[in-house]
């Protein structure tokens, strides 16, 4: 067997496995961690005493929490759970509770680990996007339900919620929240959009963002017009938009990370005409209107705006007008 056939063999292989355990040790991380055995606590030794024993010291809670949705909730509603919905489905048997009233006695799902008391909130809230909660961003950063939700009190905002979107997220996305104060941005400020548009608080497969597959697949929904299939394609469209586009906000127009022609730089060269040596005088367009132009005319007019001639940027259907390039420069 020879040196070159090794080489030739077993190399890519090489390369390929360097660049696939960051990969894989990653997802192993997060599966991991989405799959970890996290019991709902209980109080050793203690039995289920119902509500009344609960109300002969939590009056004003009571008289709250039977406006709130789970207080709305009836019996046969809870067969998650297998009890009737009281105060001891979340707080657990409350008999020792009731005899000492000290606060170790009883579950206080606001001291609990973030991780610990979702779990008890997920023995009922167990379907939709709920399902996907155990290992997404939001709960590998340790943030619980009750971060965003109210419990006890009506809430004001959807979902019983303590704040509206997009000001319950800002607090911890605050990187995001100067984003959309950028010259362009999604209209966030605006109150036509909120972060849900998007993300997938509960979770996804993807950074929580409302897509199965590709980022793309997300901004398509409203962004048709863009999806294609077109004949001449542009290869970092096909790819994801946040190869040149900020989601949240940017300096440049229409999102972009960069102004033109500097994000068009990162991939293509100037066109040779940036270099000409341009005309220097005056002219007469063909309307009569007079005009003049120097030496740095071509520099101005090939490296402004690349896109006053490659209008069609994110692909197109018709071949270009040059022969240069083949059909694919995109100008129409």
């Amino acid at each position: 067997m020879s040196r070159t056939f090794l080489v030739r063999r077993f190399i890519p292989l090489f390369v390929f496995t360097i660049f696939l355990i960051p990969h894989v040790s990653t997802c192993l991380a997060k599966n991991s961690f989405g799959k970890r055995n996290i019991s709902v606590p209980t109080i050793e030794n203690a039995e289920n005493v119902g509500n009344a024993s609960c109300v002969m010291c939590h009056v004003d809670c009571e008289a709250q929490f039977k406006e709130t949705p789970h207080g709305r909730v009836r019996s046969f509603e809870t067969a998650a759970v297998g009890k009737k919905m009281s105060c001891e489905v979340c707080h657990g048997a409350g008999s020792i509770h009731a005899e000492t009233e000290s606060p170790e006695d009883i579950l206080i799902l606001g001291k609990l680990d973030p991780a610990v008391s979702s779990s008890i909130c997920l023995q009922c809230h167990n379907k939709g996007s709920i399902m996907y909660w155990r290992g997404n961003e939001h709960d590998m950063s340790d943030v619980g339900c009750l971060d965003c939700h109210l419990v006890h009190k009506v809430s004001s905002f959807k979902h019983q919620l303590i704040e509206s979107e997009p000001e319950v997220c800002y607090p911890c996305h605050q990187e995001q929240q100067v984003e959309t104060m950028l010259p362009s941005h999604h209209p966030i400020p605006e109150g036509k959009m909120v972060c849900s548009n998007c993300h997938r608080p509960h979770g996804a497969f993807k950074g929580n963002l409302d897509s199965d597959e590709r980022v793309n697949d997300m901004c398509l929904n409203c962004h048709a017009q863009y999806q294609g299939p077109f004949i001449f394609e542009h290869e970092p469209v096909l790819e994801s938009c946040l190869l040149c586009h900020a989601p949240h906000g940017a300096v440049a127009n229409n999102l972009l990370i960069q102004n033109e022609p500097f994000i068009c730089l990162q991939c293509h060269d100037f066109h040779f005409h940036a270099g000409m040596e341009g005309f220097e005088g005056e002219w007469t367009d063909i309307f009569g209107r007079p005009g003049s132009t120097d030496r740095f005319s071509n520099q101005v007019a090939f490296t402004t705006s690349c896109t006053q001639c490659h209008s069609e940027i994110h692909g197109s259907d018709l071949p270009s007008q040059s022969v240069t390039g083949g059909g694919r420069a995109m100008t129409r």
